[in-house]
């Protein structure tokens, strides 16, 4: 029997059940990354690096989005730190959280269902990475 009490397994399950809130919108998923390939103290500019590449959003729509709702929760979540003037951000205490979710994503890329993969170029990229 483990000896892990009953509130540590409610905090675990509640730290999942927040970073994949965390992940399930795309702005999020892309300053996640973005964090994930920058130095570990690098400020990002905002909304730039939430905006993936493969699906660009109007910028002031993001910038709106971001403000109101997607950096309050990633901050709330310690995933990130961040700043109004001039709106940036940068990894917070708990980034690796998010960071080791990414990353067993995308070191897994060529096992996951086409419907997950195809179309993500970031997921695709790393599919040929691993299947040159």
């Amino acid at each position: 029997m483990s000896g892990t009490s009953t509130s540590d397994k409610r905090r675990m399950i509640e730290r999942w059940d927040t970073i994949f809130r965390a992940l399930t919108a795309e702005p999020r998923r892309q300053l996640v990354v973005s964090l994930l390939e920058a130095p570990p103290e690098r400020e990002l500019s905002l909304p730039e690096a939430a905006n993936p590449p493969y699906l660009l959003q109007d910028p002031e729509s993001l910038y709106s989005e971001l403000i109101h709702s997607h950096l309050p929760f990633l901050e709330d979540a310690g995933l990130i730190e961040w700043e109004r003037e001039p709106l940036c951000a940068k990894r917070g205490p708990q980034f690796e959280e998010a960071a080791t979710v990414i990353e067993a994503i995308q070191q897994n890329a060529s096992t996951l269902p086409p419907s997950l993969r195809e179309g993500c170029q970031r997921l695709e990229e790393q599919e040929r990475r691993q299947n040159p």
